[in-house]
């Protein structure tokens, strides 16, 4: 098994940060994900209508870890 240490503190910041990320610029992460796609993997990818909704909603998932990470590792 792999043990990788890293700071409690920076789970649930990172955590927070990549879900502040996805709240904020839904259309920014899908073209960079469009570019990754087409550029590494060769393959056309073509966001559908809601995926700026999605990825938002990813965004509070990533929040909500944070939230539960932070009590966890704080209480």
């Amino acid at each position: 098994m792999v043990r990788i240490d890293v700071s409690p503190r920076l789970l649930w910041v990172g955590a927070a940060l990549v879900g502040l990320v996805h709240l904020a610029v839904p259309g920014r992460l899908l073209r960079s994900g469009e570019f990754a796609y087409r550029w590494f993997l060769r393959v056309e990818f073509e966001p559908k209508p809601g995926a700026n909704g999605r990825v938002r909603l990813v965004g509070l998932g990533f929040l909500a870890v944070a939230a539960v990470v932070r009590r966890l590792l704080d209480g």
